[in-house]
């Protein structure tokens, strides 16, 4: 059987990107999946561990744990949002009875995170509690690889007397979709009775890898619209309305590309400086030409 040489290109071509998928597609998978198990794993801890004060006790620590979860980050205002779950633990926490449960204060406290402070009263149950942290540096026009990083402090004080300072046990997960968080906790409460965070938030290696995909996606799309208008208008062959149509199309899909994005701030980034602001010119020339070329073939 006779197989043309076009044909037997064709394959090929389809071929390789078949296998290519099967083994790009599971292996980006499996590395997403293993950087989202990171996150969720890689708890930062003070020197008195949280979580083992409450699997295996210390007698020696009385003071309240607070387990922190980052659960969301705004460049754009810039702050970011942590959520806490705070625990009396030793002589901090009522004894339970029968008229009193787990989980109740002994004192009144205030716990202080940043610029926040939540108050929580003798015999109150500790509930979770939000904290917006502002960002301290970072400029969001350098997405995708823009950086932020922010320094705040975690105390806990007495609520009538802010100069007693309590101990502190506290963990903290940066687990936030589309961002790789690097935490560093410094324990300074033999000095001051709190705890120093210093945060630094940098894009994940998704979100850095799909923007540049669509910025490629972008000009490949403007490039071959602008060719093919520049080949017609050279050649003077005669539009069809059709083709006028896919270039004008593009001038309103591209934008809805671009937003595609994952978190990209509003227009005026170096990646549209990079690619969109000059996709939109190719794209509006092209369909320029076009349309004149159409007009002036109807005309004749």
């Amino acid at each position: 059987m006779n197989v043309k040489r076009g044909t037997l290109i064709q394959i090929l071509v389809i071929g390789i990107v078949v296998v290519l998928l099967a083994v790009l597609v599971p292996v980006a998978t499996v590395l997403n999946n293993q950087e989202a198990a990171r996150k969720t794993e890689s708890a930062v801890k003070t020197v008195k561990d949280p979580f083992e004060i409450a699997t295996n006790g210390d007698p020696s620590f009385n003071g309240i744990i607070l387990l922190g979860n980052i659960t969301a980050v705004d460049p754009t205002v810039p702050s970011f949002k942590v959520r806490f779950s705070p625990a009396p633990y030793g002589s901090m926490s009522l004894p339970v009875t029968g008229q009193i449960g787990y989980n109740r204060l002994a004192v009144d406290v205030r716990v202080v995170v940043g610029q926040k402070e939540t108050v929580f009263k003798n015999g109150s149950v500790m509930p979770s509690f939000d904290a917006v942290v502002p960002i301290d540096d970072g400029q969001s026009n350098a997405y995708p690889f823009d950086v932020y990083t922010t320094l705040f402090d975690i105390s806990l004080v007495d609520d009538a007397d802010p100069t007693k300072h309590y101990p502190v046990a506290v963990a903290i997960v940066g687990a936030v979709q589309s961002w790789t968080v690097d935490l560093t906790l410094a324990d300074l409460q033999q000095r001051a009775g709190i705890v120093v965070v210093q945060s630094i938030f940098r894009r994940s290696w998704t979100t850095k890898f799909f923007s540049t995909l669509v910025v490629i996606i972008m000009w490949a799309l403007s490039l071959g619209i602008f060719t093919l208008s520049v080949t017609l208008v050279l050649r003077d062959r005669k539009v069809e309305p059709p083709t006028i149509s896919v270039a004008g199309s593009l001038l309103f899909a591209l934008p809805a590309l671009r937003s595609s994005q994952p978190g990209i701030p509003s227009i005026g980034t170096s990646v549209d400086v990079a690619g969109f602001m000059w996709n939109m010119l190719l794209i509006a020339a092209a369909t320029t030409m076009l349309v004149a070329n159409y007009i002036i073939k109807y005309r004749n």
